[in-house]
């Protein structure tokens, strides 16, 4: 468990190490010394760079939901392990088959209870992580619509009236 643990955080480390805007940055300075009629290439980077914030925004929260579950998950073997121990211990308490059958029917009422209410956690962290990632693109989008308009414009002395 601690081994498969430590995988997890290393690789969650090495995906949170990534960060879009600066890979990108080469192409975005590319981009810039490109002149095309009609296009305003510094609006371009600049709406292509806020572009690459927010998707490298999104891809943290992402990343920020998949710890949670990581740690969810960890949390929950544990709590797993405890419960199963516990459970062995009493099963091996019962004294007649009618108190064995009992016990039996107890623990399965709690494992199922715990199962659902375990999935119902899983499920909003989900949600949470899912909500926080499409809400930093969610936002970009109509800023990104409205960069459309100066892209299409020429900078201001250009030469063309």
């Amino acid at each position: 468990m601690t081994d498969l643990s430590q995988q997890l955080s290393d690789w969650t480390k090495a995906v949170a190490s990534m960060d879009l805007t600066r890979s990108s940055e080469q192409m975005l300075n590319f981009m810039a010394g490109v002149k095309l009629p009609g296009v305003n290439m510094d609006a371009l980077v600049a709406s292509q760079r806020d572009n690459l914030e927010a998707l490298n925004a999104a891809n943290q929260a992402a990343l920020a939901g998949m710890k949670a579950v990581g740690d969810w998950q960890g949390k929950l073997l544990q709590e797993t392990m405890r419960e199963l121990t516990a459970a062995i211990g009493k099963l091996s308490q019962s004294g007649s088959p009618q108190q064995l059958l009992a016990a039996e029917s107890e623990l399965a009422r709690k494992a199922f209870a715990t199962a659902l209410r375990q999935m119902q956690e899983l499920t909003q962290i989900v949600i949470q992580a899912n909500q926080q990632a499409s809400a930093e693109i969610a936002k970009r989008i109509p800023e990104s619509l409205g960069d459309i308009k100066d892209v299409l414009k020429l900078p201001e002395g250009s030469g063309k009236a």
